[in-house]
């Protein structure tokens, strides 16, 4: 992807912006883009959550180089069972178990949804997609951001 390469080119120019300002060179401080300018294309083609970036990525790693995919989405999906059952029974211990499991789950079906080449929404999927977005929609996670848009911004085949 040239994404990361668009970031480096970015970040080389503003780490370079103060002397292209300072520059005696007529074409080089005339065709200055502002910094605001530059920071805004940069974040334009940043990773909106690179921690749950690096994990997608290294869990489908691990799922593609050791050769079980089908074993690792089965793990995943008998850890979200486990705590959308949790959660759906009130078998939790208090709230912040609960909100574990809600974390654990959110976490599991965007991990299923990278890794499984038809996604969580497909037939295929051995996560209740719609069942487990219905219950966690009542749930909070980080910044009081509802759990099931944690999850559909975070899946790239849900909306």
């Amino acid at each position: 992807s040239s994404i990361p390469a668009i970031q480096n080119d970015f970040s080389y120019y503003r780490r370079t912006l103060p002397r292209m300002i300072k520059s005696q060179n007529d074409d080089i401080s005339s065709n200055v883009i502002p910094h605001e300018v530059s920071n805004q294309m940069s974040l334009f083609y940043a990773y909106h959550n690179p921690m749950v970036k690096t994990v997608v990525d290294s869990a489908s790693q691990f799922a593609k180089d050791s050769r079980n995919e089908p074993l690792v989405l089965d793990c995943i999906s008998a850890l979200a069972a486990g705590s959308f059952n949790t959660v759906k029974q009130g078998k939790a211990d208090g709230p912040e178990s609960e909100r574990l499991c809600v974390l654990v789950l959110a976490t599991c079906c965007i991990l299923y949804d990278w890794i499984s080449p038809q996604g969580i929404g497909s037939a295929q999927s051995s996560i209740d997609v719609k069942a487990v977005l219905d219950m966690v929609s009542e749930h909070t996670l980080a910044d009081s951001t509802p759990a099931d848009k944690v999850v559909r911004a975070n899946c790239r085949t849900l909306r």
